[in-house]
């Protein structure tokens, strides 16, 4: 008898499709009107940033991100990575086993105030951003992840990219942590 026996899901279906026809449906045609015309088709505005092919995190795992300030910082703000470094990026997903989480984010000495341009360069790296200054032509120009970008523009970078760029200028300008 097993083999007539319906399925929950089969006897909800059933029941819905009973009720439905059992106390009509007030949107629905009747048999005798005409059929609805098909709808426009829906149109969507043409993106203007970021650009395709420009989402540094896409396909990044929480580790990969997390092994790259330049990431970490277009991924979340510079203050939640100053005081949630570790509940962000140490956990099983993240660098649980790097001895970087043991240390104090971004630096666990005091740097030269410019580490705040290579902080913010770094954003700005994977981005394609064309550097003509020798100083970062020579830091990223080597690394396989950099694609520079002659057509790069300032509204792809992420709104806590943007707002992470801004940090690091006054970070800097203020020589808050750091020493020239």
């Amino acid at each position: 008898m097993s083999h007539l026996r319906a399925s929950p899901l089969r006897a909800s279906l059933a029941l819905l499709a009973g009720l439905s026809l059992a106390c009509g449906d007030s949107d629905a045609p009747s048999a005798s009107s005409s059929p609805a015309p098909a709808p426009a088709p829906a149109t969507t505005p043409a993106p203007t940033a970021p650009q395709p092919g420009v989402d540094p995190l896409a396909g990044k795992t929480t580790r990969q991100i997390c092994e790259d300030n330049g990431l970490a910082m277009i991924k979340w703000s510079y203050e939640q990575l100053n005081t949630d470094f570790r509940s962000l990026c140490c956990g099983a997903d993240g660098i649980q086993d790097d001895p970087v989480c043991e240390l104090d984010w971004p630096f666990s000495d005091v740097p030269p105030c410019d580490a705040y341009d290579f902080m913010r360069n770094h954003i700005y790296a994977r981005y394609g951003y064309p550097f003509k200054d020798p100083r970062f032509v020579q830091e990223f120009g080597t690394k396989d992840w950099y694609q520079k970008r002659d057509d790069f523009n300032a509204a792809w970078l992420s709104p806590v990219a943007s707002k992470n760029v801004e940090t690091l200028k006054k970070l800097k300008a203020d020589k808050v942590a750091c020493m020239d």
